[in-house]
């Protein structure tokens, strides 16, 4: 069934305001970046933004909801159909790790705002809680492959592997977001991630090409 063109201009308008909000709050900061400034920027009034977003808790929760999207789409785009489960669990480390650095200026700050807010109050609890608990469940399912397909032996049970590696990925992803530039060399942290899942996996790279042949310049 095709949609009414005015569900469609509704969900583009949407989509601006999204847009408009993680470039204005990755720049000035959320709580600076106020809806008369989303309207100005996107050419509405502040009354057609806040039709949208009544308030900024539920404007805030859409666009962790959407740099979450955009970041499968990255770490997806790594995957290949002939990988087995080392390679993808690898891939999804650094494709992670690659997104902060790629869009350190918009999407990641996002990432990084939502950890600053986690310990203040229960909404942005819930949604940091929500998002690190399905990074959890995606490092499980390529530890449960490997396991399968005869390349794991896991140092632990899966659950605890899985956390430490979650743990250590929101931490790089963290940093990426926030050193200096030129401050990670791909080679050096590719080298570091493959080095980290052996001893946690025993997995053995059997001489893989490269998958960060330089690092992406930052948006």
């Amino acid at each position: 069934m095709n949609e009414r063109p005015e569900t469609r201009k509704g969900g583009n308008t949407r989509q601006k305001i999204i847009l408009s909000a993680i470039r204005l709050a990755a720049r000035h900061g959320f709580a600076e970046a106020s809806f008369q400034m989303i309207a100005d920027d996107i050419g509405l009034s502040q009354s057609a933004v806040m039709y949208h977003f009544p308030d900024k808790n539920a404007l805030f929760e859409e666009l962790v909801k959407t740099i979450i999207a955009h970041n499968h789409e990255v770490v997806s785009g790594l995957m290949g159909i002939a990988d087995g489960a080392g390679s993808r669990l690898l891939k999804h480390c650094l494709g992670n790790v690659m997104w902060a650095l790629r869009y350190r200026r918009q999407d990641a700050q996002i990432l990084i705002l939502l950890y600053y807010l986690a310990g203040r109050g229960e909404n942005f609890s819930g949604l940091f809680t929500q998002m690190i608990a399905a990074g959890r469940e995606r490092i499980m399912a390529h530890l449960l492959a490997g396991v399968r397909e005869g390349l794991f032996r896991l140092k632990g049970e899966p659950a605890a592997v899985a956390e430490i590696i979650q743990d250590s990925l929101f931490g790089s992803m963290l940093y990426a977001a926030s050193a200096p530039e030129g401050s990670v060399g791909s080679a050096e942290l590719e080298g570091k991630w493959k080095d980290f899942i052996a001893a946690l996996t025993g997995w053995k790279d059997k001489g893989s090409a490269p998958i960060l042949p330089r690092l992406p310049k930052r948006a």
